[in-house]
């Protein structure tokens, strides 16, 4: 277990100040993705799962929804703000590693990418394209963005690849080391005809589902 540093602690013991301080963190850091973000009725639960999450990850005990030796995945509709809250919380969890950790967890925080760069990654380069994503050795947190929305058979001259597919199926080996993160319009009916059924099964492992459903909030 890790343990706490003493700025945690002050965090765990002053806890009403802390709190609304910390509230406030999370929202900022939406804003600053996002200026005319809000929080409305069709967040507000969502954004509370993500703030009990990271800060149980961080050693915190929060009685929160998310199991925080997983992953988050967000799926829903086109223009219900997943991508904004998952950079949101990509920068959240890089202030939480800073204020309580000192940069010290290789485990809070994540780096963000499409899933059609991985795959034209792998198009101009090969599986050395893909290697940061895929090899425990290189890995970090990674958010893929717009899961599904990737070729599904990208190509290096010649040899195809389901690319995100095997970058899922690589990084469920050391899924307790590194989340992954992901955004998506698919359903979960959907992955298993979009990267298989063992891909599909091993993805009630990697991640908590969240849905971000409601109509576009693009005007």
């Amino acid at each position: 277990m890790v343990q706490q540093p003493e700025s945690l602690k002050r965090l765990n013991s002053d806890s009403r100040q802390a709190e609304s301080f910390w509230k406030q963190k999370l929202v900022e850091c939406m804003t600053s993705v996002s200026p005319g973000f809000v929080i409305d009725a069709r967040n507000r639960r969502e954004l509370d799962a993500l703030y009990r999450w990271v800060w149980e990850r961080a050693g915190r005990i929060m009685g929160g929804s998310l199991d925080p030796c997983k992953g988050i995945m967000l799926c829903g509709p086109i223009g219900t703000g997943k991508s904004t809250l998952m950079k949101g919380l990509q920068k959240y969890e890089s202030l939480v590693n800073r204020y309580a950790f000192a940069f010290g967890r290789k485990d809070l925080g994540f780096a963000f990418v499409s899933a059609a760069e991985i795959s034209l990654r792998y198009a101009e380069q090969g599986i050395d394209g893909i290697i940061r994503y895929t090899q425990r050795e290189c890995a970090t947190g990674l958010c893929i963005d717009e899961l599904g929305r990737e070729p599904s058979d990208a190509k290096h001259f010649g040899t195809g690849l389901n690319v995100i597919q095997t970058v899922l199926q690589l990084r469920y080996e050391f899924r307790h080391e590194y989340c992954t993160y992901a955004t998506t319009n698919l359903e979960l009916d959907d992955i298993p005809s979009r990267y298989g059924i063992y891909i599909a099964d091993r993805c009630k492992e990697m991640f908590n589902i969240v849905h971000v459903g409601g109509e576009t909030r693009r005007q």
